[in-house]
Protein backbone atom coordinates (compact mmCIF):
# COMPACT_ATOMS: atom_id res chain seq x y z
CA UNK A 1 0.00 0.00 0.00
CA UNK A 2 1.08 3.62 -0.85
CA UNK A 3 -0.10 6.31 1.97
CA UNK A 4 -3.08 7.01 -0.19
CA UNK A 5 -4.50 3.55 -0.25
CA UNK A 6 -3.33 3.23 3.78
CA UNK A 7 -4.95 5.97 4.73
CA UNK A 8 -8.60 5.52 2.35
CA UNK A 9 -8.66 1.99 3.53
CA UNK A 10 -8.07 3.34 7.27
CA UNK A 11 -11.06 6.06 6.60
CA UNK A 12 -13.51 3.34 5.98
CA UNK A 13 -11.97 1.05 8.58
CA UNK A 14 -10.83 -1.60 6.06
CA UNK A 15 -7.47 -3.94 6.46
CA UNK A 16 -3.97 -1.91 6.35
CA UNK A 17 -0.86 -3.18 6.34
CA UNK A 18 -0.14 -0.80 8.93
CA UNK A 19 -2.05 2.33 10.77
CA UNK A 20 -1.65 5.53 8.96
CA UNK A 21 -0.19 8.44 10.46
CA UNK A 22 -2.22 12.09 9.74
CA UNK A 23 -2.67 14.91 11.39
CA UNK A 24 -5.73 16.93 11.25
CA UNK A 25 -5.23 20.13 13.70
CA UNK A 26 -2.53 22.96 12.84
CA UNK A 27 0.96 21.41 11.81
CA UNK A 28 3.27 23.71 10.53
CA UNK A 29 6.80 23.43 11.52
CA UNK A 30 8.81 26.51 10.90
CA UNK A 31 11.65 23.88 9.70
CA UNK A 32 9.22 23.00 6.57
CA UNK A 33 8.02 26.74 6.55
CA UNK A 34 11.51 27.60 5.78
CA UNK A 35 12.66 24.24 3.37
CA UNK A 36 9.10 25.12 0.85
CA UNK A 37 10.47 28.91 1.20
CA UNK A 38 6.64 29.87 1.50
CA UNK A 39 6.21 31.68 5.58
CA UNK A 40 3.40 32.50 7.77
CA UNK A 41 1.66 34.62 8.21
CA UNK A 42 1.33 34.69 3.94
CA UNK A 43 1.03 31.08 3.14
CA UNK A 44 -2.46 31.12 4.52
CA UNK A 45 -2.89 33.14 1.58
CA UNK A 46 -1.28 31.27 -1.13
CA UNK A 47 -2.67 28.24 -2.41
CA UNK A 48 0.95 26.98 -4.45
CA UNK A 49 2.36 27.44 -0.97
CA UNK A 50 -0.10 25.87 1.47
CA UNK A 51 0.01 22.77 -1.52
CA UNK A 52 3.90 22.77 -1.34
CA UNK A 53 3.90 22.25 2.75
CA UNK A 54 1.44 19.85 2.87
CA UNK A 55 3.65 17.53 0.07
CA UNK A 56 6.81 18.36 2.47
CA UNK A 57 4.76 17.12 5.70
CA UNK A 58 4.54 14.06 3.97
CA UNK A 59 8.03 14.07 2.08
CA UNK A 60 9.98 14.77 5.54
CA UNK A 61 8.26 13.83 8.46
CA UNK A 62 5.98 10.68 6.94
CA UNK A 63 2.79 11.58 7.26
CA UNK A 64 0.40 9.42 5.12
CA UNK A 65 -2.45 11.98 4.84
CA UNK A 66 -2.02 15.90 5.48
CA UNK A 67 -4.64 18.96 5.88
CA UNK A 68 -3.74 21.31 3.48
CA UNK A 69 -5.07 24.14 4.77
CA UNK A 70 -3.23 24.86 8.29
CA UNK A 71 -5.91 26.91 10.09
CA UNK A 72 -9.69 27.02 10.45
CA UNK A 73 -10.39 30.30 10.28
CA UNK A 74 -10.91 30.80 6.36
CA UNK A 75 -14.65 31.09 6.75
CA UNK A 76 -15.18 33.53 10.11
CA UNK A 77 -12.30 35.47 7.90
CA UNK A 78 -14.42 35.92 5.03
CA UNK A 79 -17.51 36.25 6.94
CA UNK A 80 -16.27 39.45 8.45
CA UNK A 81 -14.22 38.66 11.62
CA UNK A 82 -11.06 40.99 12.17
CA UNK A 83 -7.86 38.53 11.67
CA UNK A 84 -4.40 38.64 12.96
CA UNK A 85 -2.85 36.06 10.77
CA UNK A 86 0.31 35.55 12.88
CA UNK A 87 3.67 34.86 12.00
CA UNK A 88 6.03 31.63 11.61
CA UNK A 89 5.91 30.93 15.13
CA UNK A 90 1.99 32.28 15.90
CA UNK A 91 -0.93 30.81 14.52
CA UNK A 92 -3.47 33.35 13.49
CA UNK A 93 -5.95 35.00 16.39
CA UNK A 94 -9.53 36.99 15.85
CA UNK A 95 -8.46 40.55 16.80
CA UNK A 96 -12.06 41.80 16.88
CA UNK A 97 -15.19 39.61 16.32
CA UNK A 98 -18.23 40.24 13.70
CA UNK A 99 -21.17 40.08 16.05
CA UNK A 100 -22.10 42.38 18.81
CA UNK A 101 -25.42 40.53 19.34
CA UNK A 102 -27.37 37.48 18.12
CA UNK A 103 -29.35 39.97 16.33
CA UNK A 104 -26.06 40.75 14.07
CA UNK A 105 -25.57 37.27 13.49
CA UNK A 106 -25.73 37.02 9.44
CA UNK A 107 -23.69 35.88 6.47
CA UNK A 108 -23.12 36.90 3.23
CA UNK A 109 -24.83 34.92 0.58
CA UNK A 110 -21.36 35.33 -1.63
CA UNK A 111 -19.31 33.48 1.61
CA UNK A 112 -17.34 31.25 -0.54
CA UNK A 113 -16.77 33.80 -2.89
CA UNK A 114 -14.81 35.92 -0.31
CA UNK A 115 -11.33 35.31 0.55
CA UNK A 116 -9.35 33.67 1.78
CA UNK A 117 -12.09 31.09 0.77
CA UNK A 118 -11.29 30.56 -2.90
CA UNK A 119 -7.48 30.50 -2.04
CA UNK A 120 -8.34 27.46 0.07
CA UNK A 121 -10.12 25.75 -2.43
CA UNK A 122 -7.48 26.43 -5.21
CA UNK A 123 -4.43 24.79 -2.68
CA UNK A 124 -6.92 21.66 -2.05
CA UNK A 125 -7.40 21.38 -6.62
CA UNK A 126 -3.14 22.24 -6.61
CA UNK A 127 -2.18 19.09 -3.85
CA UNK A 128 -4.94 16.66 -5.75
CA UNK A 129 -3.71 17.36 -9.02
CA UNK A 130 -0.01 16.86 -8.13
CA UNK A 131 -0.29 14.72 -5.12
CA UNK A 132 -3.38 13.23 -5.02
CA UNK A 133 -2.43 9.61 -6.33
CA UNK A 134 -0.10 9.48 -3.49
CA UNK A 135 -1.37 10.40 0.08
CA UNK A 136 -4.56 11.54 0.97
CA UNK A 137 -6.00 15.24 1.16
CA UNK A 138 -7.90 16.06 4.44
CA UNK A 139 -10.44 19.22 4.03
CA UNK A 140 -11.00 21.07 7.67
CA UNK A 141 -13.42 23.55 8.76
CA UNK A 142 -14.41 24.71 12.37
CA UNK A 143 -17.24 23.25 14.62
CA UNK A 144 -20.38 25.56 14.95
CA UNK A 145 -19.55 26.55 18.43
CA UNK A 146 -16.05 27.45 17.65
CA UNK A 147 -17.27 29.93 14.72
CA UNK A 148 -19.93 31.22 16.89
CA UNK A 149 -17.29 32.32 19.47
CA UNK A 150 -15.03 33.77 16.89
CA UNK A 151 -17.93 35.61 15.49
CA UNK A 152 -19.35 36.97 18.95
CA UNK A 153 -16.57 36.53 21.23
CA UNK A 154 -16.19 33.61 23.44
CA UNK A 155 -17.19 35.07 26.57
CA UNK A 156 -20.43 36.60 24.92
CA UNK A 157 -21.36 33.82 22.98
CA UNK A 158 -20.88 30.85 26.15
CA UNK A 159 -23.25 34.10 28.18
CA UNK A 160 -25.37 33.63 25.22
CA UNK A 161 -25.92 30.31 25.52
CA UNK A 162 -27.27 30.71 29.26
CA UNK A 163 -29.17 33.76 29.51
CA UNK A 164 -29.71 34.23 25.15
CA UNK A 165 -30.67 30.30 24.55
CA UNK A 166 -32.92 30.76 21.66
CA UNK A 167 -30.56 33.31 19.86
CA UNK A 168 -27.41 31.48 20.55
CA UNK A 169 -29.12 28.20 18.64
CA UNK A 170 -29.91 30.18 16.15
CA UNK A 171 -26.11 31.17 15.84
CA UNK A 172 -25.39 27.74 16.08
CA UNK A 173 -27.56 26.55 12.93
CA UNK A 174 -26.04 29.14 10.99
CA UNK A 175 -22.73 28.32 11.47
CA UNK A 176 -23.05 24.73 10.91
CA UNK A 177 -24.99 25.35 7.74
CA UNK A 178 -22.41 27.57 6.70
CA UNK A 179 -19.86 25.30 7.37
CA UNK A 180 -21.17 22.57 5.77
CA UNK A 181 -21.52 24.32 2.46
CA UNK A 182 -17.97 24.80 2.66
CA UNK A 183 -17.20 21.85 3.34
CA UNK A 184 -18.85 20.43 0.70
CA UNK A 185 -16.95 22.55 -1.44
CA UNK A 186 -13.52 21.45 -0.35
CA UNK A 187 -14.77 17.85 -0.67
CA UNK A 188 -15.37 18.75 -4.22
CA UNK A 189 -12.11 20.46 -4.33
CA UNK A 190 -10.47 17.04 -3.81
CA UNK A 191 -10.64 16.56 -0.33
CA UNK A 192 -10.92 13.02 0.65
CA UNK A 193 -12.39 14.09 4.00
CA UNK A 194 -13.24 16.51 6.61
CA UNK A 195 -11.75 17.46 9.82
CA UNK A 196 -14.33 19.31 12.01
CA UNK A 197 -12.18 21.43 14.48
CA UNK A 198 -14.73 21.82 17.60
CA UNK A 199 -12.60 23.15 20.09
CA UNK A 200 -14.63 25.76 21.70
CA UNK A 201 -16.29 22.61 23.10
CA UNK A 202 -13.27 21.71 25.02
CA UNK A 203 -13.83 19.23 27.78
CA UNK A 204 -13.24 22.01 30.51
CA UNK A 205 -15.89 24.60 28.31
CA UNK A 206 -19.62 22.96 28.51
CA UNK A 207 -21.15 20.52 30.35
CA UNK A 208 -22.19 17.23 29.03
CA UNK A 209 -26.25 18.52 30.12
CA UNK A 210 -24.80 21.55 27.38
CA UNK A 211 -23.45 19.73 25.12
CA UNK A 212 -26.51 17.37 24.62
CA UNK A 213 -29.12 20.88 24.70
CA UNK A 214 -27.16 22.81 22.53
CA UNK A 215 -24.27 21.25 20.57
CA UNK A 216 -25.82 17.17 19.98
CA UNK A 217 -28.92 19.03 16.79
CA UNK A 218 -26.51 21.22 15.69
CA UNK A 219 -23.77 18.66 15.48
CA UNK A 220 -25.92 15.70 13.77
CA UNK A 221 -27.39 18.65 11.25
CA UNK A 222 -23.88 19.85 10.23
CA UNK A 223 -22.39 15.96 9.98
CA UNK A 224 -25.67 15.08 7.56
CA UNK A 225 -25.08 17.60 5.23
CA UNK A 226 -21.25 16.83 4.85
CA UNK A 227 -21.24 14.21 1.79
CA UNK A 228 -17.60 12.81 2.91
CA UNK A 229 -15.83 11.55 5.87
CA UNK A 230 -15.91 13.22 8.94
CA UNK A 231 -13.26 13.52 11.56
CA UNK A 232 -13.96 15.65 14.88
CA UNK A 233 -11.67 16.96 17.20
CA UNK A 234 -12.46 18.66 20.42
CA UNK A 235 -9.80 19.45 23.11
CA UNK A 236 -9.66 18.34 26.92
CA UNK A 237 -10.88 14.87 28.16
CA UNK A 238 -14.87 14.66 26.43
CA UNK A 239 -15.37 11.01 27.67
CA UNK A 240 -18.51 12.35 30.14
CA UNK A 241 -19.93 13.62 26.35
CA UNK A 242 -19.28 10.56 24.52
CA UNK A 243 -22.90 9.08 25.03
CA UNK A 244 -24.06 12.55 22.97
CA UNK A 245 -20.97 12.14 20.39
CA UNK A 246 -22.21 8.52 19.46
CA UNK A 247 -25.32 10.36 18.38
CA UNK A 248 -23.64 12.91 16.26
CA UNK A 249 -23.10 10.31 13.04
CA UNK A 250 -19.48 10.78 12.86
CA UNK A 251 -16.77 8.79 11.10
CA UNK A 252 -13.87 9.54 13.31
CA UNK A 253 -12.65 11.51 16.52
CA UNK A 254 -9.53 12.75 17.30
CA UNK A 255 -8.81 12.59 20.95
CA UNK A 256 -7.02 14.69 22.99
CA UNK A 257 -3.52 13.53 24.46
CA UNK A 258 -5.54 14.30 28.01
CA UNK A 259 -7.55 11.16 27.64
CA UNK A 260 -5.41 7.48 27.91
CA UNK A 261 -5.92 5.77 24.54
CA UNK A 262 -6.68 2.38 26.57
CA UNK A 263 -9.77 4.21 28.57
CA UNK A 264 -11.03 5.95 25.13
CA UNK A 265 -10.98 3.40 22.79
CA UNK A 266 -13.01 0.94 25.72
CA UNK A 267 -15.32 4.51 26.21
CA UNK A 268 -16.07 4.46 22.28
CA UNK A 269 -16.82 1.25 22.23
CA UNK A 270 -16.25 1.55 18.69
CA UNK A 271 -18.85 3.87 17.45
CA UNK A 272 -16.45 5.94 15.55
CA UNK A 273 -12.74 5.79 14.69
CA UNK A 274 -10.52 6.74 16.72
CA UNK A 275 -7.36 9.08 15.60
CA UNK A 276 -4.63 10.19 18.23
CA UNK A 277 -3.31 11.15 20.51
CA UNK A 278 0.40 11.84 20.93
CA UNK A 279 1.09 14.56 23.38
CA UNK A 280 1.36 18.18 21.82
CA UNK A 281 4.01 19.27 24.61
CA UNK A 282 5.82 16.18 23.59
CA UNK A 283 6.17 16.73 20.58
CA UNK A 284 7.55 20.66 21.28
CA UNK A 285 9.86 19.69 23.63
CA UNK A 286 10.66 15.90 24.22
CA UNK A 287 12.59 13.58 22.92
CA UNK A 288 11.46 10.90 19.86
CA UNK A 289 12.83 8.02 22.41
CA UNK A 290 9.17 9.43 24.50
CA UNK A 291 7.17 9.80 21.25
CA UNK A 292 8.46 6.14 19.81
CA UNK A 293 6.64 5.38 23.34
CA UNK A 294 3.27 7.14 23.02
CA UNK A 295 2.91 6.18 19.45
CA UNK A 296 2.95 2.42 20.90
CA UNK A 297 0.88 2.91 23.40
CA UNK A 298 -1.50 3.58 20.94
CA UNK A 299 -1.42 1.09 18.94
CA UNK A 300 -1.68 -1.02 21.75
CA UNK A 301 -4.70 0.05 22.75
CA UNK A 302 -6.01 -0.33 18.74
CA UNK A 303 -5.85 2.95 18.13
CA UNK A 304 -6.45 2.81 14.22
CA UNK A 305 -4.50 6.13 13.31
CA UNK A 306 -2.26 7.68 14.78
CA UNK A 307 -1.90 11.58 14.98
CA UNK A 308 -0.98 14.37 17.31
CA UNK A 309 -3.65 14.76 19.49
CA UNK A 310 -4.24 18.95 19.76
CA UNK A 311 -2.74 21.40 17.32
CA UNK A 312 1.52 21.00 17.37
CA UNK A 313 3.87 24.21 17.91
CA UNK A 314 5.39 25.64 14.65
CA UNK A 315 8.80 25.22 17.10
CA UNK A 316 8.04 21.28 17.31
CA UNK A 317 11.23 19.29 16.04
CA UNK A 318 11.35 17.89 13.24
CA UNK A 319 13.08 15.00 14.60
CA UNK A 320 9.79 14.71 16.99
CA UNK A 321 7.21 14.80 14.60
CA UNK A 322 9.02 12.51 12.25
CA UNK A 323 9.08 9.70 15.30
CA UNK A 324 5.49 8.90 14.96
CA UNK A 325 5.43 7.41 11.69
CA UNK A 326 8.81 5.60 12.77
CA UNK A 327 7.14 4.27 15.51
CA UNK A 328 4.27 3.06 13.48
CA UNK A 329 6.88 1.39 11.29
CA UNK A 330 8.85 -0.16 13.97
CA UNK A 331 5.88 -1.51 15.82
CA UNK A 332 4.98 -3.06 12.24
CA UNK A 333 8.29 -4.47 11.93
CA UNK A 334 8.81 -6.17 15.34
CA UNK A 335 4.47 -7.59 14.61
CA UNK A 336 5.68 -9.42 11.27
CA UNK A 337 8.68 -10.86 12.63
Amino acid sequence: MNSRQRSLAALNRQPVDWPPVMYVTALVPVAIQQQVEHLMPDIHHEAEGLAELAWANHVELGFDAVSVLINYFGLPAAAGASMDWGSPRHYPRVREPAWRSPEDATLPHDLLEREPVPTSLEAIRLAKARYGDEIAILGKVMGPLSMAQVMRSVDAMMMDLMDRPDGAQAMLELCADALAEFANAQLAAGADAISIGEGGAGGNMISPRMHRRHLLAVHRRMVAAIEGRTIMHICGDITPRLDALRETGLDWFNFDWDIEPERMVAAAGGAFGLMGNVNTTDLLLGEPEGIHHQVRACLDADVEIISPGCAVSPEAPPDNLRAMAEAVRAWHREGAA
